[in-house]
């Protein structure tokens, strides 16, 4: 290979320049920052360090004569309508696992005009039986939406944002509130739903149906699946038993010994073994010793006696009443009269 061939095969740098076309996602980001810092703090993410997040963004709040942050959320900066994608599962659990709140912020720089997006199916996408290979937000400019009915396999669209204004717009004081409030409304019902996916419930809350540049909340729909997957059934048993364990504790500590022996007895049904290695111990040594005093146990029986002998009694009785349902269905579909 000559000399020139090689030069024309291989991609000569040239040291002091920047290819041009790649600034504009950058001056997206610095338009996007400057906006987003009017509401509280904007930290942009290193490209080097961009893993899919361009700002770490809180919401502000003045008390007295200091401001505390009362919200936090990312956003993802773009500077074209194109769809969002999400190429590979991993990609999609990273989406639907990240634990803020995450806006797709599009800059308009011909308009000065800044969309922002809500990013709310990542938790219809938590709540399927599997996470697809694949996925991908549409976005839209009408003012009005509703929140029902996304798809899990193939595009979803978003046909309205939930803000629509320009930077000029955002130097009035009016306008930063109401923007605030808008960010505000939607990073609480994202601040629920991803607790809801750290407790292992695969549903999700949202609005019904919305406006851009409005807070408003006609309805709520909770959406998702009854059915659990193997991992999120395991968690949200976890996550019960210790909520469960709490409030058995409190109504004890609190002399309310009947609602603290219901809760008790659930427990027992949910975590029959006690104590696990490497688990805590749900179940209040103090309360079930008191109970045991007051059904009068032997010496020498275990800790759980009396709160399991209820138990017992309450599934007995359970099943005699069902049998008697399923006798008396029995009874009806042959078409005798039931015995006394």
């Amino acid at each position: 290979m000559t000399y020139a061939s090689r030069r024309k095969a291989i991609k000569v740098s040239q040291v002091g320049s920047v290819a041009p076309n790649p600034r504009e996602g950058s001056r997206s980001e610095y338009l996007a920052q400057y906006v987003f810092s009017s509401f509280g703090t904007a930290v942009p993410v290193p490209h080097q360090e961009d893993t899919g997040i361009d700002i770490y963004c809180t919401l502000l709040e003045r008390v007295g004569q200091r401001a505390w942050p009362r919200a936090y959320y990312s956003v993802q900066v773009k500077s074209t309508m194109d769809p969002w994608v999400f190429e590979g599962r991993n990609s999609v659990r990273w989406f639907i696992e990240h634990p803020l709140p995450i806006f797709l912020c599009v800059v308009q720089k011909a308009e000065a005009r800044i969309l922002v997006y809500h990013t709310t199916p990542r938790f219809a996408l938590w709540t399927m039986p599997e996470f697809p290979e694949r996925f991908e937000l549409e976005l839209g400019t009408e003012t009005q939406a509703q929140t029902a009915n996304w798809p899990w396999i193939g595009p979803c669209k978003l046909e309205a944002p939930i803000l629509n204004f320009t930077i000029s717009e955002i130097l009035e004081t009016a306008k930063i509130e109401e923007v605030k409030s808008v960010l505000k409304f939607w990073t609480e019902f994202d601040a629920e739903n991803l607790a809801r996916i750290k407790n292992g419930i695969q549903q999700f809350v949202v609005p019904a149906d919305y406006e851009t540049n409005k807070t408003k909340d006609t309805a709520r729909t909770m959406q998702g699946n009854w059915r659990f997957r193997d991992d999120t059934f395991q968690l949200a048993k976890d996550r019960l038993r210790e909520l469960m364990s709490a409030l058995t504790t409190y109504y004890f500590n609190t002399d309310d010994m009947v609602n603290a022996v219901i809760y008790a007895m659930a427990l027992r049904q949910l975590s029959p073994e006690g104590y696990v290695l490497g688990q805590f111990n749900p179940h209040n040594s103090f309360l079930h010793t008191k109970l045991n005093q007051l059904f009068e146990m032997k010496p020498g029986g275990y800790v759980y006696e009396a709160c399991d002998l209820l138990l017992k009694i309450v599934k007995d009785e359970l099943a005699r009443q069902l049998d008697r349902a399923a006798h008396s269905a029995q009874v009806r579909q042959s078409g005798r009269q039931p015995a006394d």
